[in-house]
């Protein structure tokens, strides 16, 4: 996955979210774009977004491992227009019925997630309201985010552990 160059236009419409006032997400500047969610990753300044190579689907297991390995994260799901925050650790899986099934005794975070159905995942690091984000963005086959991994928090800070791990899968599962 490559990054696209935006138009004049475009590149005018991210400067102008990028310093916005308000939350923007990948949500909020595929509405500004008229593009996907994904589209929209593809358009950032070069860096903000970095794609997972090959296929996605394929690779799945191989990124959602690294990430259990992560401290502590904040799962978001937005569906419907409600937002879903989980905070917790997550927890490794296994390929099973269609599924890459979370079921550990010990998970605080599970469920049954539909690998094949990843078009594409990204580690972007979009500002929110001002502040450092880091994430994982996991896109479905039409463009759309499916959900999102990001950086754990403590006192409202980034931890600086799981900061030093985003960087690290990426630059591995993005050269």
């Amino acid at each position: 996955m490559t990054n696209i160059q935006p138009t004049e236009a475009q590149k005018a419409k991210i400067e102008e979210l990028l310093t916005a006032p308000y939350p923007v997400t990948l949500a909020t500047a595929a509405k500004a774009l008229e593009t996907t969610e994904e589209e929209a990753a593809k358009l950032l300044p070069e860096g903000m977004a970095r794609f997972v190579t090959g296929d996605a689907s394929e690779r799945f297991d191989e990124v959602w491992e690294r990430l259990a390995l992560w401290e502590k994260v904040t799962l978001f799901i937005v569906h419907d227009g409600h937002v879903f925050e989980i905070e917790g650790k997550l927890s490794k899986g296994k390929r099973a019925q269609g599924y890459y099934n979370i079921l550990g005794k010990d998970a605080t975070i599970g469920g049954h997630l539909r690998y094949d159905g990843i078009g594409a995942i990204a580690f972007v690091t979009l500002p929110f309201m001002k502040r450092e984000s880091l994430s994982v963005q996991f896109f479905n086959k039409t463009g759309a985010v499916a959900f999102s991994v990001y950086v754990g928090r403590e006192n409202h800070q980034l931890i600086e552990s799981v900061k030093a791990q985003f960087f690290a899968d990426r630059d591995a599962l993005t050269a």
